[in-house]
């Protein structure tokens, strides 16, 4: 759903980005610098229960992972290397945000759960794409929508804990679904290619 909009924050976006290129920082060094806040984010939950820095922390994140592509296009520094580093360090931050939650009371079994459904989902997208099947906006929800939950689920936290384990269990359930829609669309792809 929020993948449409990709176009306007890239020209929100498109004047920081054209200053980092012109001070001369490069694509890579900005998609390190988003580990930096996806930690923070993890960090402010275990040490101080902030909900209020966990937000800021990750609107940081998300700002650093939609500056590395944009500055990467104006200097002409896209390369496989920093499409692979993007997506993993995007992974190691799914990880810093889902796993902030178990400082929060949420059950170990249900953290770890939603962390693995959210790699898997991750990585049929990369394993259909290699197999040269489409799958940018397949399923409910993309990763956009499943950080935006885990936002919508710590404000909760802090006025209702039955209601925040809700929204959770509603995120893993659509992640789910959404993991079953790749596959089908993987398999219905691949089968068209074989036919």
């Amino acid at each position: 759903m929020l993948t449409r909009f990709r176009k306007i924050f890239a020209l929100l976006f498109r004047p920081l980005a054209s200053a980092l290129a012109s001070i001369g920082v490069s694509p890579n060094t900005i998609t390190l610098s988003s580990l930096i806040f996806g930690f923070l984010a993890l960090y402010s939950i275990y040490q101080y229960k902030s909900i209020i820095l966990y937000i800021v922390f990750i609107g940081l994140m998300g700002l650093m992972d939609a500056l590395d592509g944009a500055v990467a296009r104006l200097t002409g520094k896209t390369s496989r290397f920093g499409a692979f580093l993007d997506s993993t360090t995007d992974r190691i931050n799914d990880a810093f945000l889902i796993y902030s939650f178990k400082y929060l009371e949420f059950q170990d079994e249900l953290v770890v759960s939603l962390i693995i459904v959210s790699f898997l989902i991750s990585y049929t997208r990369s394993r259909g794409e290699s197999l040269g099947v489409k799958m940018e906006g397949v399923g409910l929800i993309e990763r956009a929508e499943r950080i935006l939950m885990l936002i919508i689920a710590a404000v909760a936290y802090k006025f209702s804990f039955l209601l925040s384990l809700i929204i959770v269990y509603t995120l893993l359930i659509l992640s789910l679904v959404t993991l079953i829609q790749r596959i089908i669309h993987v398999y219905k792809g691949l089968g068209k290619a074989e036919s």
